[in-house]
């Protein structure tokens, strides 16, 4: 093949390796500053203020309520901003714990996937097809904790009225991506802002120690909410964690993983580093082809790193399973009622 001398990939893959890199050889007393700098530049990247009408005082308005094993499942609508109303399904169990959760679901079926409930509303007895999200808001409501899963704009119900009669897995995640530079701000400050509203609704509900976990692209909202809420103490990323080298940047995933500027601060593993010392536990499954183990693994040791630095390294765990992108479960189902 003739070699093509105008071809963009040398520019890109040196802009990528000449990339910041916030706590190389940066001296352990300078992490928590490096790290407080790192979440000042992620307020600009994400731009919340950029985002208009936002409402002040929530409102919710109650569509049903129905008890299941072991808890109450309250479903909910409130208007975050004017002319949007987001969908949410607060899970109060009989026997509360400690902390109240926000729960962020990945690519499928939207937020029922993890809640179990059918598309007419009704608890949903058998699995959904290949439930990679293995029900976890519910799993994490039976372990005590009070757990608010919202529906993600772009996905299942918050879908554009266009994409809405479409088969479930087609989300309006390109056009809301596309709409929302174009006024400044990205489809992931949407769903921030919708989950930093989330605790808000929880903190109302009286609760005040509070966590949040996601897959996938939830897992992209859980990170980055984490570092922008103070409030949140507990933090599970599920199936996204790794360098954005070996995943976004080297195969087709979907548009709204792409933030602009985020590459200008750090990589991804800055970023979950820059949680320290939030209790951070991380999840990446051995056969995850979306966000490959070895560079999973190359993140769990940046970050393990920056938390042995500052003392803390009890707060960080992670779980590499034997799966695919998917939840595990088997230290994230029982992380929030750790003391």
């Amino acid at each position: 093949m003739k070699k093509n001398d105008f071809s963009p990939d040398e520019f890109f893959k040196d802009l990528y390796n000449n990339r910041p890199c916030p706590y190389e050889n940066i001296k352990d007393s300078d992490i928590t500053v490096k790290s407080r700098d790192i979440k000042e530049e992620l307020k600009k990247v994400f731009a919340l203020d950029n985002i208009p009408g936002k409402t002040e005082e929530l409102t919710t308005h109650i569509l049903k309520e129905e008890k299941r094993k072991n808890y109450i499942i309250r479903t909910f609508s409130v208007e975050i901003c004017k002319n949007w109303n987001m969908l949410c399904y607060l899970l109060v169990p009989e026997k509360p714990s400690l902390y109240g959760v926000v729960a962020v679901p990945g690519h499928g079926y939207g937020v029922r996937q993890i809640i179990r409930q059918g598309k007419n509303g009704k608890y949903r007895k058998i699995n959904f097809f290949d439930n990679y999200q293995k029900n976890f808001a519910e799993e994490l409501a039976l372990r005590g904790n009070t757990v608010i899963a919202f529906e993600p704009v772009a996905f299942g119900k918050a879908r554009l009225k266009k994409d809405s009669r479409k088969p479930f897995y087609i989300s309006s995640c390109e056009t809301v991506s596309m709409h929302s530079l174009m006024y400044g701000f990205s489809a992931a400050s949407l769903r921030v802002y919708q989950a930093i509203r989330c605790i808000d609704i929880l903190q109302k509900e009286g609760l005040s120690r509070f966590g949040i976990m996601g897959i996938s692209g939830g897992g992209l909202v859980s990170l980055y909410t984490s570092l922008l809420d103070d409030r949140i103490e507990k933090t599970v990323i599920s199936g996204y964690v790794n360098t954005f080298g070996k995943s976004v940047l080297s195969m087709w995933h979907c548009p709204d993983n792409y933030i602009p500027a985020l590459l200008r601060v750090g990589d991804m593993y800055d970023f979950a580093a820059a949680l320290a010392p939030k209790k951070l536990l991380i999840e990446c499954g051995k056969k995850d082809k979306l966000f490959p183990v070895d560079a999973s693994s190359e993140a769990i040791e940046k970050i393990a790193e920056v938390y042995e630095k500052l003392g803390v390294r009890d707060n960080f765990k992670y779980d590499v399973h034997e799966g695919k992108h998917q939840v595990s479960g088997r230290l994230s189902f029982d992380f929030f009622n750790e003391i």
